[in-house]
């Protein structure tokens, strides 16, 4: 089960609210912005250069491999959706321009593949049977912020290979959104819409569905629309929450798999889920960050902070209380093996990854110049 029976989170919770405020955490990439790069951060006064860099794309794209390996193995229907990552699909500029650095620091007059590449360098199809070629072909959607309405972007190589779409919109003004919502339709995405962040992933008042299928829905590819609803702070109890979304008719929802991060969910309440008001079927999807820890999660030690362990290196960027962690770390990757099991044997339908992007600011702690 997620949570074992006999630890009440809330009781552990008090032991270090003297260091973390207790609050909904459910912030997402893009759209939320907590601890910023310090003064110290953006200089990068760096002593010494770096005999070897690493491959942080490399090491985020082994442990989502890891995990999606697994599930597949569980339940070939799985289903995986990824948000944000396109850099992941493939083997990048960026990774030709490391491997060629690591070589020249070792041997003379070594070949950098990067120099082969000017400023037009478009994505190369992935070589058969390497790690960005598997993850490409196990991937069933990506979520992408703002194709509609901001500087989103499709890859090449998500459109050369058909990669499913979803699209998360935060618009101006509701004209725009208006506007978006309808190229959305026409284009066949499902999209999930709205203009004040304060509204945004925690309620389904505000997100009026207008596309309302009686069709079931087996695929990502079958969904007209989806909800993303991550932040239960505005729910009293389990029974409210669930009441809720059983009264829509979304193609695809996306939720934290315990009630405020601390209940689990009935064997009934995921099977009713499974439905949307009307009668049909639609995808559960859970929410999973793989390389994000939180003191809301039942796995956390109350002793823990940044730097203690060592794999705990920073407050996140988008969820306030949450710190990124070395997600290579052998430590993380059995908690969250762990953690993605309960997942699936609860019997949600896929998952949701989130914090694919924090191998981003490991390079910025490294950059390739």
């Amino acid at each position: 089960m997620l949570l074992p029976r006999f630890i009440k989170l809330s009781a552990l919770a008090l032991a270090f609210t003297s260091t973390f405020i207790s609050k909904a955490d459910a912030g997402l990439y893009g759209f939320t912005h907590y601890n910023p790069y310090t003064k110290e951060e953006r200089i990068l006064n760096i002593n010494k250069v770096p005999d070897k860099l690493d491959n942080y794309r490399e090491k985020m794209r082994q442990n989502l491999l890891m995990l999606i390996r697994y599930a597949k193995e569980q339940n070939k229907d799985f289903k995986i959706v990824t948000h944000e990552g396109q850099d992941l699909l493939t083997k990048s500029l960026w990774e030709h321009g490391r491997d060629g650095y690591n070589r020249a620091r070792v041997e003379k007059n070594a070949k950098d593949d990067a120099f082969l590449f000017n400023k037009d360098f478009t994505e190369q199809d992935p070589q058969r049977y390497t790690p960005e070629y598997d993850y490409l072909h196990l991937v069933d959607a990506v979520a992408i912020n703002n194709l509609y309405c901001g500087k989103g972007h499709e890859s090449k190589i998500s459109k050369k290979y058909k990669l499913n779409l979803i699209t998360i919109e935060q618009c101006p003004d509701l004209d725009t959104l208006e506007m978006a919502r309808i190229n959305s339709m026409l284009e066949g995405k499902a999209s999930y819409f709205f203009t004040d962040i304060n509204n945004a992933f925690n309620n389904t008042d505000d997100h009026i569905n207008i596309n309302d299928s009686a069709q079931n829905v087996f695929n990502v590819s079958d969904a007209q629309n989806i909800l993303i609803l991550n932040d239960t702070s505005r729910f009293k109890t389990k029974e409210e929450f669930v009441d809720a979304l059983l009264k829509t008719n979304y193609d695809i929802i996306v939720m934290k798999p315990l009630f405020n991060n601390n209940e689990r969910y009935s064997a009934s309440d995921i099977q009713k889920l499974h439905f949307k008001k009307n009668g049909s079927k639609r995808l559960l999807l859970a929410e999973f960050n793989v390389s994000e820890a939180s003191p809301d999660e039942y796995y956390w030690h109350r002793d823990w902070k940044i730097g203690e362990p060592s794999w705990l290196i920073r407050k996140s960027f988008d969820n306030e209380n949450s710190i990124i962690t070395l997600y290579w770390h052998n430590q993380w990757k059995n908690i969250i093996s762990r953690h993605f099991k309960d997942i699936i044997k609860e019997g949600f339908d896929g998952v949701f990854f989130t914090g694919v992007e924090n191998y981003k600011y490991f390079e910025h702690q490294t950059p390739l110049e």
